[in-house]
């Protein structure tokens, strides 16, 4: 997992500033894909290049919310059932069939994007893919949209751990730094096997929803803002009253 992730001395490492800096932007809030394993922050290494792209103004336009969460991006999306497929390519091509046709969204791009950022690596794993657009095909919705799709059987995706694939998340963003946010939202979240067993059971929608928020609240629980403390004003200084005869 090391290698997966930066600590606070590699992310500050990374940016040219100070640990204690870093500390200060985790309590302000300005790194909002940081998620604490073990008590302790980690920075996935992968978001973090979209990240700082998103801070120097290099990132796909667009308004950013640092405050998206999976289960709102699943809200904004769509959750599919008995996708069809022999492959993994028909089960994509179903799988974007089924969605409601959008202007804004061209579904051969999508594809295309897709299947270049799988072409390094199956994102799949213990069951569930984790798909979403390569860098060099960027698709940029007006607003982050999550799509999970289960598959009327499992294929094979060639993943990396040799099981078949089960369910499939299609990830959408807004931009960079919403991909960045969300796939270390995502992944955090089927680091944990309960939550592997409950998703791949196909419960309902608003079952699945409410799975989603609760398993992210308990794990990511959001941020809030460190109030500073009002400096408290000295007591005046103690008088002594003299009396004359």
């Amino acid at each position: 997992m090391d290698k997966m992730f930066l600590d606070v001395r590699g992310m500050a490492g990374k940016m040219g500033v100070s640990e204690k800096t870093i500390y200060r932007m985790l309590n302000d809030n300005q790194i909002a894909f940081a998620v604490k394993i073990g008590g302790q922050w980690r920075f996935r290494i992968d978001a973090v290049d979209g990240w700082l792209a998103a801070q120097s103004g290099t990132a796909a336009a667009g308004k950013i919310d640092p405050s998206v969460t999976v289960a709102s991006a699943l809200e904004s999306g769509a959750v599919l059932y008995r996708i069809h497929g022999e492959n993994r390519d028909e089960t994509i091509d179903e799988l974007l069939a089924s969605l409601p046709t959008t202007a804004s969204l061209d579904f051969t791009a999508i594809k295309l994007s897709v299947l270049a950022r799988e072409a390094f690596a199956s994102s799949s794993l213990k069951g569930v893919a984790c798909m979403m657009p390569g860098v060099e095909r960027p698709i940029a919705p007006a607003k982050s949209l999550l799509i999970l799709a289960f598959l009327e059987k499992p294929i094979d995706f060639k993943g990396l751990d040799r099981r078949k694939t089960e369910a499939v998340f299609l990830l959408l963003p807004a931009n960079s730094m919403e991909q960045a946010i969300l796939d270390t939202r995502l992944r955090r979240l089927l680091m944990e096997a309960k939550f592997i067993d409950d998703l791949l059971r196909q419960p309902p929608r608003r079952e699945l929803l409410q799975l989603l928020k609760d398993t992210e609240n308990r794990l990511i629980p959001p941020r809030v803002r460190a109030e500073r403390k009002k400096p408290t004003a000295p007591a005046p200084a103690a008088t002594s009253t003299v009396f004359y005869r």
